[in-house]
């Protein structure tokens, strides 16, 4: 795979992620939301080293790439957010739940009860906001470093 072919999946899975979640597929959509910025990730460090081990940790994955290194105003602050967001939310294993195994891990997590019975397309719509703002981050900073 090559970094463009990351990136190009990444756009890719965020629609895809946004089509899941106005369906009502919450659980592909939360792992669409986490690929899309996998993918990303993925992206950004083949342009830096094309020998990487991070299988699916975002933040290490995250760590050895550009957009660690942003230091633009408040925008690292703000990825850092996105990605504990995403980091929180997210896990390569919600590829293999079903919807009620997902709202049982999920509702762990809550302890406010009115969220016990909208948690999974709450935490759906929380993740894809957090990785569909992180993926318009990495669309400026991939033109920018393009440019170079």
């Amino acid at each position: 795979m090559t970094a463009e072919a990351y990136y190009r999946a990444a756009l890719e899975r965020i629609k895809d992620a946004y089509l899941l979640h106005t369906e009502g597929h919450y659980t592909f959509a939360m792992y669409a939301s986490g690929l899309a910025v996998e993918c990303l990730l993925r992206a950004f460090r083949l342009l830096q080293d094309t020998s990487f081990d991070e299988r699916h940790d975002l933040w290490q994955l995250w760590k050895k790439t550009e957009l660690a290194n942003v230091r633009q105003g408040s925008t690292y602050q703000r990825i850092y957010a996105l990605m504990n967001a995403v980091h929180g939310l997210w896990r390569n294993s919600f590829r293999f739940v079903s919807i009620s195994e997902l709202h049982s891990q999920l509702r762990k997590s809550h302890s406010h009860p009115s969220m016990k019975n909208k948690i999974v397309k709450h935490d759906s719509k929380r993740l894809f906001d957090a990785a569909q703002e992180l993926l318009q981050i990495g669309e400026h900073q991939w033109e920018r470093l393009k440019k170079k």
